[in-house]
């Protein structure tokens, strides 16, 4: 059985033990985001994705699957569950900054915009240096939910 649901206090060590399995070093596995999802597939711990939500704004933090589990489509359905979990918020719009082009997010209706198209309280709110993510994926919540990229 397959569960997506929102991190508890107890899930922290298991994200650890991954974050330190998988050298993901970028990740301060000490300070579990508030916005935390993890899937679980026979009650076992394979992924998460960190949101970063400030008013009508989300940010995808992070978004990780065991690689035992990856082309499954369970990492499709953890970002699917953040964009709803964002929606059941009141997100409008949903960001992924990166250093590399990203085209996984496409399939979910993200699209690129440039730095100049970037609303300045994005960069402001979720304190992001643009020179060093070039890449800025936007996604609009409402449009998401009306189109076939929901399904």
């Amino acid at each position: 059985m397959i569960t997506i649901r929102k991190a508890v206090a107890d899930d922290k060590d298991k994200i650890r033990e991954i974050i330190n399995s998988e050298s993901l070093t970028k990740i301060d596995s000490d300070a579990l985001p508030e916005h935390t999802m993890v899937i679980e597939v026979e009650g076992a711990l394979v992924g998460f994705g960190f949101l970063e939500i400030a008013a009508d704004l989300a940010l995808i933090k992070f978004v990780f699957i065991k690689p035992d589990y990856r082309n499954q489509g369970l990492g499709d359905g953890l970002v699917r569950s953040l964009i709803n979990y964002a929606d059941r918020r009141g997100v409008k719009y949903i960001y992924v900054f990166s250093n590399n082009k990203v085209d996984y997010f496409k399939r979910f209706g993200f699209s690129y915009i440039t730095s100049h198209e970037c609303d300045e309280k994005v960069i402001e709110i979720f304190n992001v240096n643009i020179g060093q993510q070039p890449f800025i994926m936007e996604l609009d919540v409402e449009r998401f939910f009306d189109s076939c990229c929901c399904h």
